[in-house]
């Protein structure tokens, strides 16, 4: 109780909103990567510096914490938050690192509808994030958690309508195995934004 009325380290939300700043524009590549296959070097690149910049502010973030004495929130959900937001990065970029691989030049459109929702996952986490310095903005915040969820269903239901025609109509072995694993993969980004906003809202739920 008494951490309440100490001063605390405010620098914590400069790097949460930086991470977010950096997971929305990671996420847009990654749909551009989808829309695009054609130029996907461009997007590939553009994928592995903003995972690199975001393992950056991951390390700052985790450096400010072991120095730091009075923290925003507990230290473990400070690490928990970091973690989340650093771990959908990893995930984009490991998708992306296989379409040079891959060789894949169509795209089909049910994949490029879950990109998009990986777009709109990773901004409604930033507004998110953004509001986590007050928590007057509670009911805001557990809102775009909420819509967030709404999302993650619309893109089970996307990912069952890609996998039946995959399944149907694919009859090239490799071709199955490449767009599968894509899916797959496509669909853990969500997953892993579904994961951040539920920490968000634990810390939302504990503090407020």
């Amino acid at each position: 109780m008494l951490k309440r009325f100490l001063p605390r380290q405010e620098k914590f939300f400069d790097f949460f909103q930086k991470a977010a700043d950096v997971l929305v524009l990671t996420a847009t590549q990654f749909h551009i990567l989808m829309m695009d296959p054609d130029n996907q070097q461009r997007a590939v690149d553009a994928i592995s510096a903003y995972e690199e910049e975001a393992d950056r502010v991951a390390h700052a973030t985790f450096q400010l914490l072991h120095k730091t004495f009075i923290t925003p929130f507990d230290r473990h959900d400070i690490h928990r938050l970091t973690s989340t937001m650093d771990d959908i990065l990893d995930v984009i970029n490991r998708c992306a690192l296989r379409f040079p691989i891959y060789h894949l030049k169509t795209i089909p459109s049910n994949l490029v509808e879950l990109s998009e929702i990986a777009v709109q996952c990773t901004k409604l986490l930033k507004k998110a994030v953004y509001r986590l310095h007050t928590l007057d903005k509670s009911e805001e915040i557990l809102s775009f958690c909420e819509d967030l969820d709404d999302l993650e269903s619309k893109a089970n239901i996307i990912l069952l309508d890609g996998e039946k025609t995959l399944f149907a109509e694919e009859q090239d072995f490799k071709q199955f195995f490449k767009l599968n694993e894509i899916y797959s993969q496509t669909k853990n980004v969500i997953d892993s934004c579904q994961d951040l906003a539920n920490v968000i809202k634990g810390i939302v739920l504990e503090y407020s």
